[in-house]
């Protein structure tokens, strides 16, 4: 007959298998002042029926463009009636234009690029936690916070785009610096055709030289290659390093956990469950067949010591790719309820956005 010390250790915690803290180690807390959570997310349901557009919906919209269509074009006829004069038309067209575009609809005139500016830092007040759910592990070794960036190293401006990056950072103007760098180009293009060498250096001949020559049909690589070759010049490519995105950073981490009494056995079976049923998305059937799925919810992962965040490593919220559970890896031995004496586990995840520099700024 059990003892009353081990019956409370059975129930110290919670009913096995109900209402089970979601933590390890349940035992000797004080030696595991660094913590790390695992908190899903509550996501918030969009009643797609309020967002389907009906017929009205439908005939209402047909109904506002094709009135706005046939203002458009009655305001461009009456200008052309009104007056004879192409300028006068012109500029009365367009102020009605303006107008129907005005009063069609709010700030359409300046459309999504109206008005440019820094994005907010995530908030976590936006986000409705399921903390019942929450799951506290110890602090796992090597946190590896991986921030990067890429760039296209490959992006050749040419002669035009050279032009026009000299001419934005001279404050010339894009336009303007692409016109001139055309009609120069086409310039000396026409007095090598014309024999008209006048004021051109001989490197100015070489370059141009090249590039006539790979524009000869059929041979043109070999003909630019050989006048390149003999000239020893060619044209710069400027190339740039240009910047391209950010990409989505991904983490992952390794535990190992190894009851030490039944609780904590029950413990981390139902911490495997939590992870494993979170990962998955939920099968939608209609008649039958299974149409659809609805997406995972997303965690928010906490790291903290003493029950105090640690600055600089926060998390935006993140969806689980993976989750993998190795039983026994070192030892063959089992627990006499017919449990595994030891469970290693890895998880991968992936941030829902890329990160910013406002969010590095807030804290992530």
């Amino acid at each position: 007959m059990a003892n009353l010390f081990d019956i409370y250790k059975t129930f110290e915690h919670g009913f096995p298998g109900v209402n089970s803290q979601l933590k390890y180690p349940l035992e000797n807390q004080d030696d595991y002042l660094g913590k790390i959570t695992f908190t899903p997310v509550d996501e918030k349901e969009v009643n797609m029926l309020d967002l389907t557009p009906t017929l009205d919906d439908v005939m209402a919209t047909v109904k506002t463009f094709g009135k706005f269509t046939g203002d458009v074009i009655n305001d461009l006829f009456t200008a052309g009636q009104e007056s004879d004069a192409p300028d006068a038309v012109a500029s009365d067209a367009t102020t009605r234009v303006d107008r129907v575009i005005s009063e069609a609809s709010e700030g359409a005139k300046e459309g999504f690029y109206g008005k440019v500016e820094p994005a907010p830092a995530f908030s976590e007040r936006d986000l409705k936690l399921n903390t019942s759910k929450r799951i506290s592990l110890y602090l796992p070794r090597a946190i590896q916070i991986q921030d990067t960036v890429t760039y296209d190293n490959q992006f050749q401006l040419g002669l035009i785009g050279g032009a026009i990056e000299a001419g934005l950072a001279s404050g010339s103007g894009a336009v303007g610096s692409a016109v001139g760098a055309i009609a120069g180009e086409a310039a000396g293009l026409g007095k090598t055709f014309m024999g008209n060498r006048e004021g051109m250096s001989k490197e100015a001949a070489g370059i141009l030289s090249g590039k006539i020559a790979a524009r000869i049909p059929v041979v043109g690589d070999a003909a630019g290659g050989a006048v390149r070759s003999a000239s020893r010049l060619t044209t710069n490519p400027n190339t740039r390093a240009i910047f391209k995105d950010v990409p989505i950073r991904n983490f992952s981490f390794t535990f190992q956990l190894i009851p030490t009494s039944q609780n904590e056995a029950i413990a981390i079976e139902e911490i495997i469950k939590t992870f494993r049923s979170e990962l998955y998305p939920v099968s939608l059937r209609t008649a039958g067949v299974n149409v659809g799925y609805k997406f995972p919810n997303r965690f928010l992962i906490k790291v903290k010591y003493n029950n105090r965040d640690i600055k600089g490593i926060r998390f935006l919220p993140v969806y689980m790719q993976s989750f993998n559970a190795t039983y026994n890896s070192a030892t063959g031995g089992m627990h006499s309820d017919g449990r595994f004496s030891a469970v290693d586990i890895s998880m991968a995840f992936t941030e829902t956005r890329a990160i910013a520099k406002q969010d590095i700024e807030a804290g992530y």
